[in-house]
């Protein structure tokens, strides 16, 4: 059953025209920064005063930034408050809010792209260009028959 993410990750992929989550911040006013964090922070979404901020761990490779986009993009829309949130280096998590903005990265990054015949996830993820370990985290009920659902 879809959830709230998909639907919202599907709406904003309509209204912005793109799945990119970099033009999708620019969008919605959301500055992006690259800096220098420890290995272990991917990055992290915070708003001060009305600004908004996704910061992105500069020594992550281009997947794995693309992917830490996308799942703080999901923290700014699905849960739009004062708190700041920070992906780890491996999206494994058992928090609510983390499952959502993993969710709703997916729902952008991924869409209803499935699984070629013969297609291993590694190929998939490299053709969603996304890290391997992203689509490995996915929940299991969150790709059925190789579809996003």
């Amino acid at each position: 059953m879809p959830t709230h993410s998909l639907h919202l990750a599907r709406d904003v992929v309509q209204v912005c025209g793109t799945n990119d989550p970099f033009i999708v911040a620019d969008y919605l006013g959301i500055e992006v920064w690259y800096e220098n964090l420890p290995p272990h922070i991917g990055g992290f979404f915070t708003r001060i005063f009305d600004s908004a901020y996704i910061v992105i761990n500069s020594e992550k490779p281009w997947p794995w930034q693309r992917a830490i986009a996308a799942h703080e993009l999901g923290h700014a829309l699905l849960h739009n408050d004062s708190h700041t949130f920070l992906a780890t280096s491996n999206f494994v998590t058992y928090s609510k809010i983390e499952r959502e903005a993993n969710q709703f990265a997916a729902a952008l990054l991924i869409g209803d792209e499935a699984l070629t015949e013969g297609e291993s996830i590694y190929e998939f993820a490299q053709r969603m260009s996304v890290p391997v370990e992203f689509v490995q985290s996915l929940h299991e009920d969150f790709f059925l028959g190789g579809r996003l659902t």
